[in-house]
């Protein structure tokens, strides 16, 4: 499986779309689910999942190093990291009530494996909470321009795939809310955030990006975690949202 992990730093560009997954997977837990978070990369979700629960949580993933960094920064009770492989779980069958797996099944074509493990593990009415590129828009041509996606899903083809492992499969997308409201500043805010991320601005330091943006339109340049929200229409899903959220029961 190849590396496109989320660096640890709240500014980065994609760090509030990543916290708001989690978020809605905390939202999705109940006291003393023992949750895995595989490809769980530096760690950061799997500790916030860990605060929600009792139940123990066991962040893995396929990199030594990153374990080993997940170690040194998140410490808790009932928190724990291993080095595991997604498509051959170390776990008895029927020991998670939870299972996340946030942008994962298309770094390897191992992913009908992967599938099979994340239900064997999963405890009977558990759940599986998933997240992966919605390719309609992330690649509509059918040419996957991400050098680390070994594949990328539409939305049939992907509820096709669960369904077939699991008793229900729901299908939500993720798409950034900020310019939803149509104003003259909310237009301006777009047409700013759009050169301050183009290739040679962006090369300016954020804080200077940043401070210029809060104080002209009041919000951060980068998107934080209640700019996202989840839309439950195909329809609207297809064609607007970049992600691909599934809400899976064994």
């Amino acid at each position: 499986m190849s590396s496109e992990r989320q660096l640890l730093e709240s500014e980065g560009r994609w760090w509030g779309e990543h916290q708001h997954r989690y978020n809605e997977a905390i939202k999705r837990l109940k006291p003393g689910d023992i949750v895995l978070d595989i490809a769980c990369g530096t760690g950061f979700g799997t500790a916030a999942l860990a605060a929600a629960t009792s139940g123990k949580v066991i962040g893995g993933d396929i990199s030594e190093e990153a374990i080993t960094e997940c170690k040194e920064n998140w410490v808790k009770a009932n928190l724990d990291f291993q080095a595991m492989d997604g498509t051959a779980l170390p776990f008895d069958d029927n020991h998670f009530d939870v299972i996340v797996s946030f942008e994962t099944i298309e770094h390897t074509t191992s992913y009908p494996a992967m599938l099979k493990e994340f239900a064997r593990t999963l405890k009977p009415g558990g759940q599986l909470i998933l997240s992966t590129p919605n390719a309609a828009i992330t690649s509509p041509d059918g040419k996957i321009g991400n050098p680390y996606h070994t594949q990328e899903f539409r939305y049939a083809e992907l509820k096709k795939i669960l369904e077939g492992v699991f008793s229900e499969a729901s299908l939500l997308g993720q798409r950034n809310k900020r310019y939803d409201k149509r104003s003259f500043k909310m237009l301006t805010g777009k047409l700013f955030e759009s050169l301050f991320l183009s290739m040679g601005i962006r090369k300016l330091p954020y804080s200077f990006r940043n401070s210029i943006m809060k104080s002209l339109f009041g919000y951060t340049l980068y998107p934080v975690p209640d700019d996202f929200i989840l839309e439950a229409s195909e329809e609207v899903i297809t064609p607007t949202c970049p992600v691909l959220f599934a809400i899976c029961k064994k």
